[in-house]
């Protein structure tokens, strides 16, 4: 079996499946097992694969066609330009979230050595992400989930941004109180938010993510009730907070930050014209 072959056989696999790009996931699949560039995949299609590479590409085929996802096969994710270590039990990072960075990066761009706490940090992406390119920021991200805080670290070190991104394990505020951190410059979340009945109606790709990550209560709004209240105790005077939300949920959370004394409330859209983001300072 050669290069073009071996596309050809996972395109097949994949379409009869029903996986949504069965091309661009065989290329994907097949160019990780190769440990190659996807464009070299067309400048060597007459390339032959050995025996192991073959029975390798192929079980990781049937994997894509079981409906796990591509990152959590390959391993990795690109997010914001930088690629991220992502595994089993954290959520995959998703292109809308390069919203809620970009938010952050701005309200901290004249901030000399800003403070920033992100909470549901997951993989570490936006965390990661800030501190890379914020030289003198310095994150404390926060998860519930253990494996969360391994990944997370992973990153940090594979970006060099481990001496600035500190990981807490804990459940929201929790883990910030015990050590008595605040005076954040700003608050960043992107919380569970999908309501808990909908969560057997997600794609099949989706629902092998995390529940934890993804299940938001039985308004999906649960984690923004306690983020928001707790946050004015964590954040210094002036303090922002961002957020990233879900289908309808913006009106709600505005009042919510309304509520608990925040002001100079902004909503961002994400690339298909949906708001995403909300932006507040304190």
């Amino acid at each position: 079996m050669n290069v073009s072959e071996a596309l050809r056989y996972g395109k097949q696999k994949l379409l009869k499946a029903g996986v949504e790009s069965p091309m661009l996931d065989a290329q994907v699949i097949l160019a990780y097992v190769l440990g190659i560039g996807t464009m070299d995949l067309y400048l060597y299609p007459e390339r032959g694969l050995k025996e192991k590479e073959i029975r390798i590409y192929k079980a990781l085929i049937e994997k894509r066609c079981s409906r796990v996802p591509v990152a959590y096969i390959t391993g990795k994710k690109e997010f914001f330009t930088l690629e991220f270590r992502v595994k089993e039990g954290v959520l995959i990072p998703r292109p809308e979230t390069e919203f809620l960075v970009e938010e952050v990066l701005n309200r901290i761009s004249d901030i000399k050595a800003p403070k920033i706490a992100e909470l549901c940090c997951g993989s570490g992406a936006v965390a990661v992400s800030i501190a890379f390119f914020k030289k003198d920021a310095v994150v404390y991200a926060s998860d519930i989930s253990e494996t969360a805080g391994e990944v997370t670290l992973e990153n940090a070190i594979k970006h060099g941004v481990q001496d600035r991104v500190h990981f807490l394990q804990g459940d929201l505020w929790q883990p910030f109180e015990e050590k008595g951190l605040g005076d954040f410059d700003v608050v960043a979340a992107n919380p569970p938010y999908i309501p808990s009945n909908e969560i057997e109606y997600l794609p099949q790709e989706v629902k092998t993510e995390p529940r934890i990550a993804l299940d938001g209560g039985p308004d999906g709004l649960k984690f923004y009730r306690r983020i928001i209240a707790g946050a004015p105790r964590f954040l210094r005077a002036g303090g922002s907070i961002v957020l990233e939300f879900g289908k309808d949920q913006a009106a709600s959370i505005a009042t919510f930050l309304k509520n608990a004394g925040f002001k100079d409330i902004k909503i961002i859209k994400d690339y298909a014209g949906f708001d995403r983001v909300i932006a507040a300072s304190l």
